[in-house]
């Protein structure tokens, strides 16, 4: 009986301690977060910069992620506005005026703008083209990271038809090449990969998570290029496939009435590039392989533009293609964005001369951008 007492005493000791300690742990947690968005604030920087990917994205039915709504993020290195529809760049009105152009573009993360800060990716430097010559024209951004043909046709159906478009240019392909060189059945591949888990996204909430996941234990820098192999080769499904999706979007974008614009990527793999090599590979053989899936993505999408008699943008011919213009296999730098930008407007000016809006020179808008 006697020892009981002490033994009931260190019990509560230890639970005492624990508590302690759990307490200390949470108020050291919270003044480490709070001091570290204060920091951010004073920088101008927004408090989810270390979490960019995560911060951007949440869970689609159909797509299996897209864009979140009203969403920034802001560092020294970038600058990210997400309007109120989930599209990079100025509020979108849900109505379309007759009198006024509507242009869209369809694609990944070379459209959305993955190396340029805001305002700089190749849908806003059209947009501000059109305009300063008084061309009443809207550029939507409908660009997403990492997103396929497949995901691309569900957002254009979702978000980007409704706003009634009048022409949509598809800038994509690279993203499928995973698709393409793979043995796996077409039928048995995901197509829609899902959005980071939710607990992912709501560690991403926490700037001190952000901080000490991404920043002092960084991912390893993201591979652009096909896989490591120099034995990948586009398979007869795989090219099938491809046809058939890119054939979808088309007939999507039909359907609600736009008229579809084929623009081919600029990409390391072009045949006329000067020192992107290392971009595709480390040995010779690797890159010689990435060379060949990516001019089979490219000639592949202009047969289809031949096809179905589509206005095509050949910019995987007609832009030089060199560090100036790409940061990595896919990506445009600034000045790439802006190269896009001015082949685009040229493309469409038969387009624009038809449409009837009003006096604006569409090849004096190019000659403005040069």
């Amino acid at each position: 009986m006697p020892t009981r007492p002490r033994s009931l005493s260190a019990k509560r000791r230890r639970v005492f301690i624990s508590m302690a300690i759990a307490l200390g742990v949470i108020a050291s947690l919270a003044l480490g977060e709070v001091a570290l968005r204060l920091y951010l604030a004073s920088r101008g920087w927004t408090a989810n910069c270390y979490v960019t990917s995560l911060a951007l994205v949440t869970s689609d039915a159909d797509a299996g992620y897209t864009l979140r709504k009203n969403v920034e993020v802001k560092s020294s290195g970038y600058h990210i506005k997400l309007n109120s529809m989930g599209l990079r760049g100025p509020e979108v009105s849900k109505t379309n005026s007759d009198d006024k152009v509507r242009i869209a573009v369809m694609g990944g993360s070379s459209v959305f703008g993955y190396l340029v800060p805001e305002g700089e990716d190749s849908c806003r430097v059209m947009e501000e083209a059109l305009q300063q010559v008084g061309f009443d024209a809207e550029v939507i951004n409908g660009g997403v990271n990492g997103y396929n043909i497949t995901q691309c046709r569900h957002r254009y159906e979702k978000v980007i038809a409704p706003l009634r478009p009048d022409i949509v240019i598809l800038y994509l392909g690279w993203n499928d090449t995973g698709f393409l060189i793979t043995d796996t059945k077409q039928s048995e591949l995901q197509r829609t990969p899902p959005a980071p888990s939710w607990i992912k996204r709501t560690l991403a909430r926490s700037t001190l998570y952000g901080f000490l996941r991404f920043r002092l234990f960084p991912n390893p820098s993201p591979v652009f290029a096909p896989p490591q192999s120099p034995n990948s080769r586009v398979t007869k499904d795989g090219g099938e496939a491809f046809r058939r999706d890119y054939i979808a979007l088309i007939e999507s974008v039909k359907a609600s009435g736009a008229v579809p614009v084929i623009s081919t990527q600029l990409m390391a793999s072009s045949q006329h590039c000067e020192g992107l090599e290392s971009f595709l590979g480390d040995a010779p053989e690797q890159i010689a392989a990435n060379q060949a899936i990516g001019q089979w993505v490219a000639n592949t999408v202009r047969q289809l533009a031949i096809e179905h008699d589509l206005l095509l943008i050949d910019c995987n011919q007609i832009i030089p293609c060199n560090k100036t213009t790409l940061g990595d296999p896919i990506h445009l730098t600034q000045e790439g964005h802006r190269q896009v930008a001015q082949a685009w407007l040229q493309g469409i000016k038969p387009l624009l001369d038809r449409s009837g809006l009003n006096d604006a020179n569409p090849i004096a808008i190019v000659e403005d951008i040069q």
